[in-house]
């Protein structure tokens, strides 16, 4: 039987999300992973892709919508691969979670388009199950004797989406804290001109203007971030 072709703008799209997840890959994701990962995406997004054409619910969605769901089983599997890798799991036994994951992922995601579910509900709703399934996965590799207890709480502690986020958050404050600086530096010098200025004009008047505005300054209560 000839295998079913996946339509060109699917293809596009998944391509285009691992192009933009490439470049944010952890530094400890050598060349190896990185082909592992990039492979299972591809995967999982493509499986998903021909999910949406072949079921009913899912081909009733506009292509945006059918994009948000795709992008969803790619953005996941992205983050748990990576948990995986750092997890001390033999790797033999990391697709075997993954399926677990991405069938979790598509019931979730039926279920919300069968109901109409918005957004915000879908995301939560498959993050939520996404970690129950990897953490029932990890302990059923333990109940096997797969791995042993301190590689259980080691995989358990993984999380690369909350990485992530502290460091984009750390970012955001970095950037913040340097406009702040940039800011306040040109306003010094703006004030060290202008000081210069009226002290050279005016003299004995200029520097009693200047102390005025210092005791303005500290007396009357003003709103600093």
């Amino acid at each position: 039987m000839e295998e079913k072709k996946l339509k060109k703008k699917y293809s596009d799209y998944i391509e285009s999300l691992i192009v933009q997840m490439t470049p944010v890959l952890p530094s400890d994701v050598n060349e190896l992973q990185k082909g592992y990962l990039i492979k299972n995406i591809r995967l999982a997004s493509t499986k998903m892709a021909e999910s949406i054409e072949d079921n009913e619910e899912f081909d009733s969605l506009d292509f945006d919508s059918q994009c948000f769901y795709i992008q969803i089983i790619a953005e996941w599997s992205f983050h748990k691969e990576i948990d995986l890798f750092r997890s001390g799991i033999p790797p033999k036994y990391w697709k075997v979670v993954m399926q677990k994951i991405w069938y979790a992922m598509w019931e979730v995601m039926y279920a919300c388009v069968k109901n109409d579910a918005p957004a915000p509900v879908v995301l939560s709703l498959v993050e939520r199950f996404v970690n129950r399934t990897y953490y029932e996965a990890v302990e059923e590799l333990k109940y096997n004797n797969v791995i042993d207890e301190v590689t259980e709480i080691q995989a358990k502690e993984q999380s690369n989406i909350q990485v992530m986020a502290e460091e984009f958050r750390s970012e955001q404050l970095l950037k913040h804290k340097i406009k702040l600086i940039l800011q306040r530096t040109i306003l010094a010098l703006i004030i060290s001109v202008v000081v210069s200025l009226l002290i050279l004009k005016f003299k004995t008047v200029g520097l009693v203007v200047i102390i005025t505005l210092l005791i303005v300054y500290i007396l009357i209560p003003i709103r600093r971030e």
